[in-house]
């Protein structure tokens, strides 16, 4: 007898089985492209506008914090600017007088018309004059490579304010309000990289002047005032005494303010730095 029992199947077809795939068709599965009918969040505008917006405000946010009003700037008083501009041709004109004795003393060849006004604190200062010149006091002639070296650094610095300086409402030093006393305390900024230079090259001439002029008044003081003592004592004091020391005090006051900025940068990249460790 034949049996006509069937026993059902343990396993359906592997055409059929639900679960039969292989891994290599699911892994392209897996990075296929989407549908024609989804969204593409790559591409879609909104995407693209939200990129943009945050790009803008990243842009905006970078100006805001190099441009803030507390950032560090180098501002030149108008005191600076008036003095520098003032004293500039002067210091030009003595270096020009000493390094170019004696055709520009008393009966030199250049002297008229430029220099002839020399003859008068020549008369006063005997370093600048007939006795100082046949002594072979070589001070003068020191000095006088100085106040060459000045110039140069004077006018770098003032053509970087006049060039890239901008108003400041309140500038380094005097801070005494409005009217001429404001005007005082105003002046023009520069900020960046060329600030920076700008203060160096001005903090530099300040301080040589200061010092080159105290070293003049020391010299005399410890010679026992060997090429001054013939004046009587109103002419020493105001030829000698104001109008020189008009390259002490305000040098005096531009290596001050100019070293307040120094200290200002330098503490500011300071606490930028230690911001940035922690």
């Amino acid at each position: 007898m034949v049996s006509t029992r069937q026993h059902p199947r343990e396993f359906p077809p592997p055409e059929a089985s639900p679960t039969k795939g292989s891994p290599r068709k699911s892994s392209r599965n897996s990075t296929a492209s989407p549908a024609p009918g989804s969204p593409d969040l790559t591409s879609s505008p909104t995407s693209k506008s939200l990129t943009r917006r945050a790009v803008s405000n990243s842009i905006a946010a970078s100006s805001s914090s190099s441009s803030a009003p507390g950032a560090w700037a180098h501002t030149a008083s108008n005191i600076t600017i008036l003095w520098v501009t003032f004293s500039l041709p002067l210091v030009i004109w003595d270096a020009i007088y000493i390094l170019a004795r004696p055709h520009t003393m008393a009966g030199g060849a250049i002297q008229w018309p430029l220099w002839k006004p020399y003859e008068i604190y020549a008369s006063i200062d005997y370093v600048y004059g007939w006795p100082g010149w046949n002594d072979n006091n070589g001070f003068a002639a020191a000095q006088g490579v100085l106040n060459a070296i000045e110039c140069v650094l004077y006018g770098l610095y003032i053509m970087i304010i006049f060039n890239h300086g901008v108003a400041a409402p309140g500038g380094t030093g005097l801070q005494v309000g409005r009217g001429l006393r404001g005007w005082i305390a105003g002046g023009m900024k520069v900020e960046g990289k060329t600030g920076n230079r700008a203060l160096v090259i001005g903090f530099s001439a300040a301080l040589m002047t200061f010092s080159k002029t105290l070293l003049y008044y020391l010299t005399e003081y410890y010679s026992g005032f060997e090429n001054t003592k013939h004046n009587d004592w109103i002419t020493l004091v105001l030829f000698y005494g104001v109008m020189n020391g008009c390259w002490l005090v305000f040098p005096a006051y531009m290596t001050f303010t100019f070293g307040s900025d120094l200290l200002n940068g330098l503490d500011a990249a300071t606490e930028s730095s230690s911001k940035k460790k922690n």
